[in-house]
């Protein structure tokens, strides 16, 4: 069955596992996987699912880079040796202006004498891209990925090919990952530009986004799914919200009009200092983001007395937070989580004082397997 993509038809990339599924049917599977894993806290009502576009939605993509100076791969790893790379220049998922950037940045890396990782040989600098689009705002970051500080110096004397080039490029950066791992991000983040971070508009509300904060890759579903939950948060008893996992603090400043006191918790100091930075530009006082683990915040949960927690952790899980919420007990628990399988676990925990009033797919990754949920908890009073 040939299908949009041209590289899935010819074996290159096979990233999207269900692009051979008609599109109704990939969501009726990911509604009975939600259904089964939820089972245990049945009855539920299951809200129809939020669909996505099939095609040009994705504004974020990171790329390995294989091949030699002279002819770089920017895509994947090879499927029998990962030294030879699949090119991926045109992926029909991506927003036009990512795919758009990829031939000038190949130019770049032969220009700036950027010697692509080769695993085998543990030899060569550059191991990746990470590139974002705000459609919005029209602003683009870029990172190139390197295992050390060897070629920073020829990026920089070269970048203004790139500035010229690629006009919607804002912020510049390299983050080093010495380690020999299929891991696209390190710790050591070096910004080459002026610019630390990218305006990124979704409906109303204008973030600061830096390239190592988490961003949805998938804007328009990413919107809905937080004007629902601002939309549920408001129609929940009491006005007190707290937002566990906040990153950039997306949901709080959706929710911002329909609560009288938020505060965000989120582990990355460099998030919390964003989120506050944009409650700051907004004017929204009654919004406070603080750094700490959500899994160590009983005291902040206990003296802050919230009436809404909603909770975005990443795909493990809230963990040991769960025990948390037992003890702090607020009316209502809203739950945004990628991965339905630490979902079920952790719901299963706050079965013992919570039971579903809601839940709802929002398809972020389509063609694939992998679901956004959001669910609604209300305390058994």
């Amino acid at each position: 069955m040939n299908t949009f993509c041209r590289d899935f038809n010819d074996g290159i990339c096979r990233s999207c596992d269900q692009l051979e599924v008609d599109y109704s049917d990939q969501l009726k599977r990911k509604e009975v996987l939600l259904r089964k894993a939820l089972g245990h806290m049945a009855p539920m009502e299951l809200i129809p699912s939020m669909p996505s576009p099939l095609k040009g939605f994705r504004n974020k993509a990171k790329f390995v880079v294989t091949g030699e100076t002279r002819s770089p791969l920017i895509g994947l790893l090879g499927q029998e040796s990962p030294d030879d790379g699949r090119e991926l220049l045109n992926c029909p998922l991506h927003v036009p202006e990512l795919n758009a950037c990829l031939p000038v940045v190949k130019e770049f890396i032969t220009l700036a004498n950027l010697t692509p990782y080769r695993i085998s040989e543990r030899s060569g600098e550059l191991k990746g891209l990470i590139l974002f689009f705000s459609p919005e705002t029209r602003a683009l970051y870029l990172r190139f990925v390197l295992r050390s500080k060897e070629s920073l110096d020829r990026i920089r004397k070269h970048q203004s090919f790139l500035l010229e080039r690629m006009p919607a490029l804002r912020c510049l950066s390299a983050t080093i990952q010495p380690i020999h791992k299929a891991i696209l991000e390190g710790e050591d983040e070096i910004f080459l530009s002026e610019a630390t971070s990218i305006p990124h508009r979704i409906g109303t509300v204008t973030l600061g986004v830096d390239p190592r904060a988490f961003v949805q890759t998938n804007q328009l579903i990413a919107g809905e799914l937080y004007r629902t939950a601002a939309e549920w948060v408001r129609a929940s008893p009491g006005d007190r919200f707290l937002e566990l996992f906040s990153g950039l603090g997306a949901f709080s400043f959706f929710c911002a009009p329909f609560v009288s006191d938020c505060l965000g918790i989120e582990v990355n100091g460099d998030a919390v200092k964003a989120a506050n930075r944009t409650a700051s530009e907004l004017g929204l006082k009654h919004l406070m983001f603080k750094q700490a683990d959500a899994e160590t915040v009983g005291d902040e949960l206990k003296a802050f007395r919230p009436d809404t927690v909603l909770v975005n952790p990443p795909r493990r899980g809230i963990g040991t937070a769960s025990d948390l919420l037992l003890e702090a007990k607020p009316r209502t628990i809203l739950y945004s989580s990628c991965e339905y399988k630490s979902l079920a676990t952790d719901l299963l925990k706050l079965a013992a004082a919570y039971e579903i009033e809601a839940a709802m797919i929002f398809d972020m990754f389509p063609h694939t397997s992998h679901f956004e949920t959001l669910v609604k908890l209300r305390r058994r009073s």
